[in-house]
């Protein structure tokens, strides 16, 4: 008997996360929305986080591997990977800088020229995702992901 109470227990403990995890859906949301993204980028042989990756490079100027790991909350060995990738494709390139531990990553101008080429890409696959969400959730997640990028230490 005691057996199966725990099991019940158990059971509905499933059926709340089943129904509750906002880990759950927020990944579920993000395969669906990251597989708009890179279908509509697949011609320029791009996906999202690339893009992503070649956007911060550029609005900040350059930054070390670190940096952009935090601010795109990636862990370093992806960020390595994806960065090495992007360089040999010419869109990122590395720089020395006074820390012989580290450098820079910055975006050449083919990367820049990348984003201009996507770019209506780019805004088709928005719009698709905003109406696939609707207005309302897409600007709440700009809202929450606002906050995440803002202060990358959480």
């Amino acid at each position: 008997m005691g057996v199966r109470r725990a099991k019940q227990g158990v059971g509905e403990i499933a059926e709340r996360i089943w129904g509750e995890c906002t880990a759950y859906r927020l990944r579920v949301i993000n395969r669906a929305i990251s597989r708009i993204y890179d279908d509509a980028l697949r011609p320029y042989r791009l996906r999202i986080a690339q893009l992503n990756t070649l956007v911060v490079v550029m609005q900040t100027g350059g930054l070390t591997p670190n940096d952009l790991s935090q601010r795109m909350h990636m862990d370093a060995s992806t960020v390595s990977r994806n960065v090495e990738r992007m360089c040999k494709s010419g869109w990122l390139e590395l720089a020395a800088i006074d820390d012989a531990r580290s450098h820079e990553i910055r975006i050449t101008a083919r990367g820049q020229k990348l984003i201009a080429e996507v770019a209506p890409a780019w805004e088709a696959a928005q719009k698709e995702a905003e109406e696939l969400l609707g207005v309302q959730i897409s600007r709440a997640i700009a809202r929450g992901g606002e906050r995440l990028v803002t202060d990358p230490e959480h």
